[in-house]
């Protein structure tokens, strides 16, 4: 191997420039520690070069095997290119041999198809013939039945008609009836319930009307508790008096009319009236007025 190939093998595989350089240093370091010693002794030159000499063999062999190895790298895929070659012309010619038997095998049952087609078409217009006939008779026969079914179908159905006439008005008869009859009980109820409307009304009236006597009492009687009589007011001294009140009772206006004494007695029922508020309130919230109305007449 020339110095040119050496190194073009060392640039394409760098570990064994790394070897060589190891085998140096491993030599450099044995010759330091041979020099280093008591009694050095140098290394003879012939074991220097016998191992350049080794370096340099043991590459030479290592670019023959790679050699060799790519030799047979590239014998190897020419082999399997010629194999995938030979295997492609092989399934060409299957191929086409398929194919030359399928088109023979299509054409032989396309024949016998159109053969069959032929007797097929043949017997299916025979039996259409046949049954052409077969139904026009059926037809006939059918369309007669039908005519008979039909007068049968009218008659029955207006006999039906006439039965459900009679019992349409029948029926209508005896709602018409019940109607009528409920009729009477709903004016009965009605006026029944008119009549108690009016009975529980005038209960009502004149539960109020009482209660109302009752409210007004009380308020007179309210008024009276908290009136002083003055010194020259006689016995049998009255007063009308017209209050106007809140809804809670609270007085906010009160006038005094038709005085039967003098100015002392109508500014003494004045002043009760005021010092009973706020008056009772009514039993029941119709009754309340906002201007109540009574006679004030003392004890």
């Amino acid at each position: 191997m020339s110095s040119s190939g050496l190194f073009a093998e060392i640039k394409k595989h760098p570990w064994i420039l790394a070897l060589v350089i190891l085998v140096h240093i491993g030599l450099a370091l044995l010759l330091g520690l041979n020099l280093s010693s008591k009694e050095p002794r140098p290394m003879p030159m012939a074991q220097k070069h016998k191992i350049i000499d080794a370096v340099v063999i043991d590459a030479k062999k290592y670019d023959e095997s790679v050699k060799d190895k790519e030799r047979l790298k590239k014998q190897a895929e020419r082999k399997k290119l010629e194999e995938s070659k030979a295997a492609k012309k092989k399934k060409q010619q299957a191929l086409e041999k398929k194919k030359a038997e399928d088109k023979k095998a299509r054409e032989k049952k396309s024949a016998d198809k159109k053969k069959l087609a032929l007797a097929t078409k043949q017997k299916e217009e025979k039996i259409k013939k046949e049954k052409r006939a077969k139904d026009k008779a059926a037809k006939e026969k059918k369309a007669k039945e039908k005519k008979i079914k039909e007068k049968q179908a009218r008659e029955k159905k207006e006999r039906e008609r006439i039965v459900a006439e009679k019992k349409r008005k029948a029926e209508e008869e005896r709602k018409r009836r019940i109607e009528e009859k409920a009729e009477f009980q709903r004016a009965l109820l009605e006026e029944e319930r008119i009549e108690e409307e009016a009975r529980k009304q005038a209960v009502r009236a004149a539960r109020l009307q009482t209660q109302r006597q009752q409210y007004i009492m009380q308020i007179a009687q309210k008024v009276e508790n908290n009136w002083l009589r003055p010194v020259s007011t006689a016995a049998e001294q009255s007063c009308d008096v017209i209050v106007t009140q809140a809804m809670s009772g609270d007085v906010l206006d009160v006038s005094v009319q038709s005085c039967t004494s003098d100015n002392a007695f109508q500014r003494s029922v004045e002043r009760a009236v005021r010092k009973a508020s706020p008056l009772p309130l009514p039993p029941d919230p119709v009754l309340f007025e906002r201007k109540i109305y009574f006679k004030f007449k003392p004890r």
